[in-house]
C-alpha cells in the first residue's frame, strides 16, 4: 500500500489456483488515495513453462474521508433588489462548526477569468500520484537471461483541471461585496446583512470554510439576480471634450408584464446642455427592452460630470448615473507679467481670464533674486506627458530644493511630498537586474545617462529623509561601479567621456567611490571640457581639492556640444553641471559669470528640454540656497476682495490666486528696503480648433482605410464601423534624429480596438518603436528616424458613440531638440446611425 511518498503496509500473500482475494483495512492515513501495488512471481523451476516468471501491476483506490469535508449552506432570497440591503444566512448541513468567508460578485467580471468558486477540499484533498519508486525485480529472476540492469518505474498521475463555464457577455457594471472571516459554532447559523449597490444583473455569492482542527474544507456558491420591474442602462465615452455633442443612449428594460409605460428623464448638470426634451416616454406590451435616446452638448467644463437617468412605471423606480471626464486636448498655454518695484513703492498688473471655463489659474511670484521663471519652468516639467526615465527624474529633482528657497503654502508643501514619493516609486519600477535603469519600463537595456541621473536623484532625495525601496542602492551602485570598470576611451555613442564622469561624480555622492576609475580618467587624452569639469566636481566632493582645481584650470572655453541623444543635453545644460562643480570649489568668478547666463536663460522664452531645464533649475536653486542674504522679503499685495501681507526670511515666496473674475488688477506694494521682483503667471487652455499648422524638418500625413484597405473619409462614419488610422511621420533632413515622440489623439466618439485578442492584427503592422503607450483618448509612440527615412504606424479603430466630435490634430516633435517639430489641424467629425 503506497502514497504519493512512502510504502504505507506491505503483505505477503500465499496463491490459490485460479483467483486469489485479499481484504485489507482501509486506514484515516490512506486518504485521498493509495495505490495498491502488486508484484506475482512463479517458482523459478517453473521457467521451462511459457508462463510470465514475474508479473507486475498498480491499481489506485479513491479513500473518502466524511470527517474532511463541509457542506456549508447558503440561503439568499430568488431576487435581490438594487440599492436596498440583503440577509443572506450562512450553515453547515451537518451542524459542523467552521471558519467561512463570504464574497459576493458580479457573474460577468467572474466570467471575464473564468473564475471559479475555490474549493479547498479538493486541493488539500486531491488525488496524489505515486511517489514510490518500484525497483525490478525481471532482471533478478530471469534466470539465465542476461546480465544485471537495474531498472525504475514510477507510475501513477495527477488530475487535470476540469473545464470552466463559457464566457459571458459582461453587460452592467461590477459589483463586489467580500465579509468576513467568521466563526460559527457547531449547529449554528449566522445572518450577515449586504448592501446592494447601483447596480442590475446577476450575482454569485460564494462560501469558502475551513475547520483547520479537523483539517476539514468546503464551499458552496448560489447565483442569483438582481434587478428591478424596471431597469435603466445608459453609456458614454470616458473622456469628452467641451463643445462636442454627444447622443446619450439609454437602454430602459421591463422586467415584468405589469410594466406598460415608462417615463425616462435625463437630470441637468453643469457639464452639460441638454439639447431638446429631457424628458421621453417608451411603451411595452410585455416584457422587453427598448432604447431611447437624448442628446448632450458638452459646456467650457473641466472635471467630472455626471449623468443622472430616472425611469418611472407607477410606483416602480430605477436610476442610473453615469461619469463623465470632459477634457480639452490642448495644451496649457502661459501669459506672465513682470513688475520690478523699489523700497516702498506700489504697482499694479491689470490681466484678463482666457481659456475655456475651469482652466483659468493665476500664481504670483515674489523674489529678491533677478526672475528666472521657476514657476513656469517647473510646470513645464510636472506638466510634460511623455514618461521615460529621464523625464520622469526631471519632473521631480528640482522640487527636491523648492521648500529651502521658496516660502510656500502647507498645500504646496505637501503637493512637492507627494511628488518625490511618486517619482522615487516609479523609477524604482524602471530598475533591471542588473541594477541598472531602462529608458522606458520594458526595456532589456539600461540607459548609462538615464541611471546616472536617476540615481542622483535617488541619492539626493534619501538625503531630504526619502525612503528609498530596499535594495535599490545596493545594485545601483554595484551596477554603477561595474560600469565605469568596464568603461574604454572609445567615445561610445552610448558611454561617453561625460557619461563615464557622470557616473563616478554620482558614486562619490553615494560615498562609493572608484578612484581607480577616476584617476583612469584623468590620465585619458582627448577627454573633453564637460567630462573634466564634471571629474573636478568628483574630486571635490572627495576633498580633493587641490586636484580638482587644477583640472578646472587647464579647461578651455566652452564650445557649443549639444549631446541631444546619449546625454539628452544641450550647452546649457553643461553649463548647469559646472556651476555645481564652480561652487564646491568656491570658484566664484566663475560660479557668478555661469549663474548670470544661466538665470538669463530661464527668465527667457527660450525653449530648454526637460534635462536642460531640470539642471537649470537644480543648479539655480542650489546656488541660491548656498549664496542667499537671508534679508527676505515683505510686500502686500490685493486682488479682488483678498488682502495678504507676505513676510518670509526665504529669497522667493509663491501663491496661487483663486478666485478669479473675467477682468482682474492685482496691486502690490514692496515694504522692505531692497529691490522686488514681481511675475504673475496666467494660465489656460483655449478651446479646441485654435491649433496651427507647424512643420519643421518632419511631415506628418495620415489617411484612414477600412479593413479591406479602401480610402475612407473620417467626416463621417457610421457606428460600428471598424477601419485604421495610418500615420506616416517623414524625416526631411539629412540628420539622424532620436526620441520622436508621436502624440495622437482621438475623438470622443471613436475607441482603439486592441488587436491582440482580434483577427484584425494583419491590419495593423507598423514601423518598429522604442515605445508605444495607449490610453483612453491618446496614441503615444516613440521612436528615431534616420536622415530622410520615414515610418508608419497603424492603430484599429471603431466608432463607437453617435454624436458629433473633435478630431485634435497630430503631433510630433524631437523630445531633445525642438528644430524637429510638426503638428497637423484638427477637424470636426460625426459618428452616425
Amino acid at each position: 500500500m503506497e502514497n504519493g511518498s512512502e510504502v504505507l503496509d506491505h503483505f505477503w500473500i500465499p496463491t490459490k489456483a485460479q483467483q486469489t482475494s485479499f481484504t485489507f483495512p482501509i486506514l484515516p492515513s490512506y486518504s485521498p488515495n493509495i495505490y495498491v501495488s502488486i508484484t506475482l512471481l512463479q517458482k523459478h523451476q517453473n521457467s521451462v513453462n511459457d508462463l510470465p516468471i514475474r508479473m507486475y501491476g498498480t491499481i489506485p483506490i479513491s479513500v473518502y474521508d466524511a470527517k474532511t469535508k463541509l457542506q456549508p449552506e447558503v440561503k439568499l432570497p430568488k431576487e435581490l433588489v438594487p440599492e436596498s440591503t440583503a440577509s443572506i444566512e450562512v450553515s453547515e448541513k451537518n451542524g459542523k462548526a467552521m471558519t467561512y468567508t463570504i464574497a459576493v460578485v458580479d457573474e460577468g467580471l467572474l466570467d471575464l477569468t473564468r473564475f471559479k468558486t475555490p474549493n479547498p477540499w479538493n486541493s488539500f484533498y486531491a488525488k496524489q500520484s505515486l511517489g514510490v519508486k518500484t525497483w525490478d525485480i525481471y532482471d533478478d529472476v530471469i534466470g539465465a537471461y542476461g546480465g544485471k540492469v537495474h531498472q525504475i518505474l514510477s507510475i501513477g498521475g495527477d488530475e487535470s483541471e476540469a473545464g470552466s463555464k463559457n464566457k459571458k457577455a459582461n453587460r452592467f457594471e461590477p459589483m463586489v461585496r467580500y465579509l468576513g472571516p467568521f466563526q460559527l459554532a457547531k449547529g449554528a447559523r449566522k445572518k450577515h446583512e449586504i448592501t446592494i449597490p447601483k447596480y442590475v444583473g446577476a450575482v454569485r455569492a460564494m462560501v469558502v470554510a475551513s475547520d483547520n482542527k479537523n483539517e476539514a474544507y468546503g464551499s458552496t456558491e448560489k447565483a442569483v439576480f438582481v434587478r428591478k420591474p424596471v431597469m435603466v442602462l445608459a453609456s458614454l465615452p470616458r473622456k469628452i471634450t467641451p463643445q462636442e455633442t454627444v447622443t446619450l443612449p439609454v437602454t430602459v428594460f421591463a422586467m415584468k408584464p405589469s410594466v406598460r409605460a415608462v417615463n425616462v428623464t435625463v437630470k441637468p448638470d453643469p457639464s452639460f446642455t441638454i439639447i431638446g426634451t429631457r424628458n421621453k416616454k417608451v411603451s411595452f406590451t410585455k416584457p422587453d427592452e427598448k432604447m431611447v435616446y437624448f442628446t448632450l452638448k458638452v459646456n467650457d467644463f473641466k472635471g467630472i460630470g455626471n449623468v443622472d437617468i430616472l425611469a418611472t412605471s407607477g410606483k416602480e423606480k430605477a436610476s442610473y448615473s453615469v461619469e463623465i471626464d470632459v477634457l480639452n486636448p490642448n495644451p496649457i498655454s502661459t501669459e506672465v507679467h513682470e513688475l520690478v518695484l523699489q523700497a516702498n513703492e506700489s504697482g499694479t498688473i491689470s490681466f484678463e481670464n482666457f481659456g475655456t471655463k475651469g482652466t483659468n489659474m493665476a500664481s504670483l511670484e515674489l523674489s529678491t533674486l533677478p526672475p528666472m521663471n521657476f514657476t513656469k519652468r517647473l510646470q513645464y516639467l510636472v506638466r510634460y506627458p511623455h514618461g521615460c526615465i529621464e523625464q520622469s527624474t526631471s519632473s521631480a529633482f528640482p522640487q527636491l530644493y523648492f521648500t529651502d528657497l521658496f516660502s510656500l503654502s502647507k498645500s504646496k508643501k505637501a503637493d512637492i511630498d507627494r511628488n518625490i514619493k511618486a517619482t522615487v516609486q516609479r523609477i524604482s519600477n524602471f530598475q533591471l537586474s542588473s541594477g541598472g535603469l531602462s529608458y522606458w519600463q520594458g526595456d532589456r537595456n539600461a540607459s548609462n545617462w538615464g541611471t546616472s541621473y536617476a540615481g542622483h536623484f535617488m541619492l539626493e532625495a534619501a538625503k531630504k529623509g526619502y525612503v528609498l525601496p530596499i535594495g535599490f542602492l545596493s545594485k545601483w551602485i554595484n551596477y554603477q561601479k561595474q560600469e565605469a570598470r568596464n568603461w574604454r576611451n572609445t567615445n561610445s555613442y552610448r558611454n561617453n567621456d561625460l557619461a563615464q564622469a557622470y557616473r563616478l561624480y554620482t558614486l562619490c555622492l553615494a560615498n562609493a567611490p572608484d578612484l581607480a576609475s577616476m584617476n583612469r580618467l584623468r590620465e585619458a587624452s582627448n577627454i573633453s571640457n564637460d567630462a573634466r569639469i564634471q571629474l573636478a566636481g568628483a574630486y571635490a566632493l572627495l576633498g580633493k581639492q587641490n586636484i580638482a582645481t587644477s583640472i578646472v584650470e587647464t579647461l578651455n572655453e566652452f564650445v557649443n556640444r549639444n549631446d541631444y541623444s546619449n546625454t539628452y543635453g544641450s550647452e546649457l545644460r553643461n553649463k548647469a553641471m559646472a556651476l555645481e562643480t564652480y561652487s564646491l570649489l568656491n570658484m566664484d568668478t566663475k560660479a557668478i559669470k555661469a549663474a548670470k547666463e544661466i538665470s538669463d536663460s530661464l527668465s527667457s522664452e527660450t525653449w530648454m528640454s526637460t534635462q536642460t531645464t531640470a539642471f537649470c533649475l537644480l543648479a539655480i536653486s542650489n546656488y541660491a540656497i548656498k549664496n542667499a542674504d537671508n534679508t527676505g522679503l515683505k510686500a502686500v499685495y490685493t486682488i479682488g476682495d483678498r488682502k495678504e501681507n507676505v513676510t518670509t526670511s526665504k529669497a522667493l515666496y509663491t501663491s496661487d490666486i483663486k478666485k478669479l473674475s473675467t477682468e482682474n488688477t492685482l496691486g502690490i506694494t514692496n515694504t522692505n528696503k531692497g529691490i522686488l521682483y514681481v511675475r504673475l503667471f496666467q494660465q489656460g487652455i483655449l478651446p479646441v480648433g485654435e491649433e496651427k499648422v507647424v512643420e519643421k524638418n518632419l511631415e506628418i500625413d495620415v489617411v484612414y482605410r477600412n479593413k479591406n484597405g479602401k480610402f475612407i473619409t473620417p467626416d463621417e462614419i457610421q457606428q460600428g464601423t471598424n477601419f485604421v488610422a495610418q500615420i506616416t511621420v517623414k524625416n526631411t533632413t539629412n540628420k539622424e534624429v532620436e526620441n520622436i515622440a508621436l502624440t495622437q489623439f482621438l475623438p470622443s466618439g471613436w475607441e482603439v480596438i486592441n488587436t491582440r485578442f482580434t483577427g484584425f492584427s494583419e491590419n495593423t503592422s507598423a514601423s518598429k518603436t522604442d515605445y508605444t503607450d495607449i490610453r483612453d483618448a491618446s496614441i503615444r509612440n516613440y521612436f528615431r528616424l534616420k536622415k530622410f527615412e520615414s515610418k508608419q504606424f497603424k492603430v484599429l479603430l471603431n466608432a463607437s458613440y453617435l454624436g458629433n466630435y473633435y478630431l485634435p490634430g497630430l503631433q510630433a516633435e524631437g523630445m531633445y531638440d525642438n528644430s524637429y517639430f510638426a503638428r497637423t489641424k484638427g477637424k470636426w467629425i460625426t459618428v452616425i446611425r
